[in-house]
């Protein structure tokens, strides 16, 4: 079961010690804190009830402290979700008073979730988690495996609804991979300091910014100058507002740079609350970056016309194959595995987000799939051989199954073999200039070879586990 940070209590000891599951004629009554988390509730509850909403856009949430209406609301509350106390320190005030009487689950300090430091903080939590998709896919798991575990009697109602909130989650996810270049190659700078998960998710270069958020907003004049400075010095550039907040000193900042100033909606301030909320939030705000980041470039840099490709609609020209050496020195092609289906993915040990994400989906699913998972070989190919010696390849995918291999092969064996399943990767210079930092940019699917070592699909990026799982005895029963 997926767990989220409930006081850092696990979710099912928190409904079996708190105050037990929902009677069964009741609908539990669950209260959130912003739009975003909100949006994930509103689509697993449709067709159910309508979650409580507690920051509805009228104030940033580091300044919402809770009425009288909404206190009673958080008192009563069967679950309360809210970010922590980074994002909405009146509400962890008003929280430090009084507790509500169910379930309490701050998600900036879930296990499971990518949580970064702040910027100029490190002892503090970035509070803006959501945008990077990959965390909201995981919350929509926790989120729907609660509702199930309290509210049993609506357990078909909350799993299509899960099934359609990932689905619509994970277009939005792959559509944003594929497009990734269109956000990244030129230094932009922002306003408020709220796009570290998106920078790291999407390689986008932020160079500067003038205001951080942790608790509340906070700037100097040294820093404002020093990010008019850099500025100026780029040239032309994008320079990225938030809606709903203020910024009194952004003239002052774009003086005589030439800067085209673009605004956002990462609070969701300007969108109706609802299950649409979040995707149109990531679209909208990846679009708005996407068509002033192209401006920078020249054309051939940007993915205009890229389409992602779907192998999928063409197994029959999909050939895959490969010779590689595992953690053991053991050299190994697809066709030791005849009888099994083979799960593969290409990725790298160095990498800090999307590698242990998609390894511990596969890894979750196997462990649903039981003794099927037995007819099921995991592999994990390195894009990234010289940096991942068999050692540390043992040493990492071990962490995930006991059973997964880790491949490797010389740099040109590794390009040739990852065009064979169309699988895209390249090395991105790390900004200090050290040739020693550098990262992967790679496709993040998930590929399944039949038990010939045919091609038979790829699970993109973001699908939940138990979804793979799905899949996976659709095909192994086949």
């Amino acid at each position: 079961m997926t767990r989220l940070a409930a006081r850092h209590i696990p979710i099912m000891l928190c409904v079996l010690m708190l105050s037990g599951a929902v009677c069964a004629s009741e609908i539990p009554r669950v209260v959130v804190s912003i739009k975003p988390l909100h949006s994930l509730l509103a689509g697993l509850m449709r067709g159910i009830a309508d979650p409580v909403l507690l920051i509805d856009g009228s104030t940033v949430p580091w300044e919402f402290h809770p009425d009288s209406a909404q206190a009673e609301a958080i008192e009563k509350a069967d679950i309360l979700i809210w970010s922590g106390p980074e994002l909405e320190p009146g509400l962890a005030a008003s929280l430090a008073q009084a507790r509500p009487h169910g379930r309490e689950f701050e998600v900036l300090a879930s296990e499971l979730l990518k949580v970064l430091p702040a910027r100029q903080d490190e002892t503090k939590r970035d509070p803006f988690f959501w945008l990077d998709s990959r965390n909201m896919l995981i919350l929509l798991d926790g989120f729907a495996e609660l509702m199930i575990d309290i509210d049993p009697d609506r357990a078909s109602a909350y799993e299509r609804n899960w099934q359609r909130m990932a689905e619509a989650l994970s277009v939005i996810d792959r559509v944003m991979e594929f497009g990734y270049r269109d956000v990244s190659g030129a230094p932009v700078f922002f306003y408020h300091d709220t796009h570290q998960y998106f920078e790291q998710a999407y390689a986008m270069h932020v160079a500067g910014s003038v205001v951080d958020v942790n608790g509340a907003e906070s700037t100097d004049t040294a820093r404002l100058l020093a990010t008019h400075g850099r500025v100026l010095a780029v040239g032309a550039s994008c320079v990225f507002t938030e809606k709903g907040l203020q910024e009194p000193y952004l003239d002052l900042l774009i003086d005589g740079t030439g800067a085209e100033v673009v605004e956002l909606d990462s609070l969701g301030a300007g969108l109706p609350a609802g299950a649409d909320l979040y995707v149109d939030l990531m679209r909208n705000n990846f679009s708005a970056i996407s068509d002033c980041v192209r401006k920078l470039k020249p054309p051939t840099a940007s993915s205009d016309t890229f389409e992602a490709p779907d192998v999928s609609r063409s197994p029959d020209r999909l050939r895959p194959r490969y010779a590689m050496m595992d953690q053991y020195g053991r050299s190994v092609t697809q066709a030791d595995f005849q009888g099994k289906l083979q799960l593969i993915y290409f990725g790298y040990t160095s990498c800090p987000d999307i590698c242990p994400t998609s390894l511990a989906v596969m890894a979750r699913a196997l462990k649903m799939l039981g003794a099927e998972a037995d007819e099921i070989q995991p592999i994990f190919i390195t894009v990234d051989p010289q940096r991942d010696t068999p050692q540390l390849l043992g040493e990492y995918v071990t962490y995930f199954h006991p059973r997964m291999l880790g491949l490797s092969a010389n740099p040109e064996i590794t390009r040739r073999t990852a065009e064979l399943f169309r699988a895209r990767y390249e090395l991105v210079p790390a900004e200090s200039g050290d040739a020693a930092r550098y990262t992967m940019d790679h496709t993040a699917s998930l590929y399944l070879l039949g038990r010939n070592a045919e091609f038979i699909t790829k699970f993109a990026h973001g699908l939940p586990a138990a979804e793979v799982v799905d899949r996976l005895r659709a095909y192994l029963r086949d």
